[in-house]
């Protein structure tokens, strides 16, 4: 996409937002959902507890609700993430994203780590689209490659640079080493991006959607509108 192309609106539409922080309680949720159906945001994500309420508070518009496996490190145990996975559908997600067993990678058990990611795949077996998180920030190149492929060989559709949790901003370099293994699956990214400029960089390196801290995406979807009618940003 280029940039003349980064409406508002199309901004909104490559944008999950979340409340997955464990201080976030019911008014969070809330307060999620409201900017949400007012952003018209494609898809808010909440822990597993929370999804139910705001699953409720979607329900009806065009925004999914979205929900993490084996959230924030991945090092649950395959049988736990399964459960977790079909409580969730269960609960009604529309999304999923599903945390790599990033300490497999980091020991090169990269198979272990590609059965794990297939076990969860197989529970969902295509029921909604499936995010798989390799967090790109305790990798190095080498090691995003092997979890690219991982996941790839797992039959993931889906992969995401990071939780937002390890404090490193994803890179358009991360984006491009995925690229280079993930052929056309969706890429998202997701850690550290705060600016436009960050967004098309990343568009331009092979990202398709994007993780973005609430308060920032909704200042980002309003400066795009600006930009878009000559009311302010670029």
């Amino acid at each position: 996409m280029s940039p003349v192309e980064l409406t508002g609106h199309a901004l909104a539409r490559m944008v999950d937002i979340s409340a997955v922080q464990a201080r976030h309680g019911r008014a969070d949720v809330v307060e999620l959902a409201r900017h949400a159906l007012a952003g018209d945001f494609i898809a808010a994500h909440v822990l597993p507890s929370w999804l139910p309420v705001l699953r409720a508070l979607l329900d009806g518009s065009t925004t999914n609700a979205g929900s993490p496996v084996g959230f924030p490190s991945g090092g649950s145990a395959t049988e736990v993430k399964v459960a977790e996975a079909r409580w969730l559908l269960d609960a009604g997600v529309q999304e999923m994203d599903v945390v790599m067993n990033i300490g497999l990678v980091r020991s090169g058990e990269t198979a272990a780590a590609t059965r794990d990611v297939a076990a969860v795949l197989a529970a969902v077996g295509g029921r909604v689209p499936v995010k798989v998180i390799l967090e790109v920030g305790l990798l190095d190149e080498r090691q995003i490659r092997e979890a690219a492929r991982a996941a790839v060989e797992a039959g993931a559709e889906s992969l995401k640079t990071g939780t937002g949790w390890q404090g490193v901003a994803t890179t358009p370099e991360h984006v491009r080493l995925i690229r280079e293994v993930a052929g056309d699956r969706e890429i998202k990214a997701s850690g550290g991006i705060r600016s436009l400029e960050q967004v098309r960089a990343l568009l331009d390196a092979g990202a398709t959607r994007f993780g973005i801290n609430t308060a920032h995406a909704v200042r980002l979807v309003a400066e795009a509108s600006g930009a878009e009618t000559g009311g302010g940003g670029r």
